[in-house]
């Protein structure tokens, strides 16, 4: 290999190895379709979010922390998807981890996190759809089961990736509501 060569190979690899460092990996993943666990999250507004009651609609769970550099950078994003999918039956609930609800409180309030906020300080919600880094997002579909699983955050990438499976679940919906339509005639 000609010197040439190896110093393009050699920068080629510092150039992946510094992404690495740079952006969480992301891991994102259709799941088998199994149910969700059943689940109960006081919001911050004092309302409470079931499984049940939320059947019907496509859910995004967002597990976040303030403290998580990867999860602000994400916010943004979050944003816009709810904006691109309003009037949608899609729902987001986004599921804190911080120690203090006071301090989820104050930060959703001051970067206009103006939908469902869950507070989840004993980690019962993370423990029961095998959370295990932040951010991580856990899409629902209108039967309440799991389709889409995502961990992690890198710019661009995670929002189309979500975004997409967002799409996919709500074409579900439409999908049923045409056929039941259709079966009632």
């Amino acid at each position: 290999m000609s010197r040439r060569a190896e110093r393009h190979r050699r920068i080629g690899i510092a150039c992946v190895l510094g992404a690495l460092l740079l952006f969480p990996a992301v891991a994102a993943f259709a799941d088998g379709g199994d149910s969700a666990p059943p689940f109960s999250l006081q919001t911050l507004d004092g309302k409470t979010v079931t499984r049940d009651s939320l059947k019907g609609k496509v859910v995004l769970l967002d597990f976040w922390a303030t403290w998580c550099g990867p999860c602000l950078k994400a916010l943004p994003e979050l944003k816009d998807l709810r904006q691109k999918n309003a009037g949608q039956p899609l729902v987001i609930v986004s599921v804190s981890v911080d120690e203090d609800k006071k301090t989820v409180q104050e930060f959703a309030s001051r970067n206009g996190m103006d939908w469902p906020q869950a507070w989840d300080g004993q980690m019962k919600a993370v423990s029961a759809f095998r959370v295990d880094s932040f951010p991580s997002y856990v899409i629902l579909d209108s039967e309440s089961r799991i389709t889409y699983r995502q961990k992690g955050w890198a710019p661009g990438s995670s929002a189309a990736a979500l975004g997409a499976a967002v799409t996919r679940a709500l074409e579900s919906v439409h999908k049923a509501t045409v056929k039941t339509l259709a079966s009632t005639r």
